[in-house]
């Protein structure tokens, strides 16, 4: 599959001058988007408002969006829908007080494409399963147990 690359450089200067407790609310959606390093996301929709405070601005929002992964019982590959609260702060250059602090840069654009590869995956479930009544697989054949029986049907996994 190509992966779709965006853009999520977003223009933040015109907010550096305004006074503390402006905001201004946004909304983006993308069918199909490319977080790199490794992150592909499908239906990604994110509500979000940034507020000026007096050490940077403020992201706070909501991010939506499904991510390719393996069932860990029957092992089939499907897009698990992922949702994300996100409150992060962008200080301003003279208010960082560690590396681990997002920093506003000079040049008055922000990436949200790496806050959002990072809250999303923190929201990845462990043991990801496709759908909660999921058989699982045989585990003297392999057969998904989703798609049919076998003769081993006593053997498998009890998963409840």
């Amino acid at each position: 599959m190509e992966q779709q690359r965006y853009s999520l450089r977003t223009n933040i200067g015109f907010m550096l001058n305004k006074p503390i407790g402006f905001s201004r609310d946004f909304h983006l959606e993308y069918e199909e988007i490319f977080l790199p390093p490794d992150l592909n996301v499908k239906d990604l929709a994110c509500q979000y408002r940034l507020s000026r405070t007096s050490e940077g601005l403020l992201f706070q929002g909501n991010l939506q969006g499904k991510i390719e992964m393996d069932c860990a019982r029957c092992l089939e590959t499907n897009w698990m829908p992922v949702n994300a609260e996100i409150d992060e702060i962008f200080f301003f250059p003279d208010k960082v007080k560690d590396d681990s602090e997002q920093m506003i840069p000079e040049d008055g654009y922000i990436d949200l494409a790496e806050t959002f590869r990072e809250f999303l995956l923190l929201e990845l479930p462990i043991t990801p399963v496709c759908s909660p009544d999921c058989k699982g697989v045989c585990i003297e054949c392999g057969q998904n147990l989703n798609n049919g029986s076998c003769e081993h049907s006593d053997s498998r996994i009890d998963f409840s």
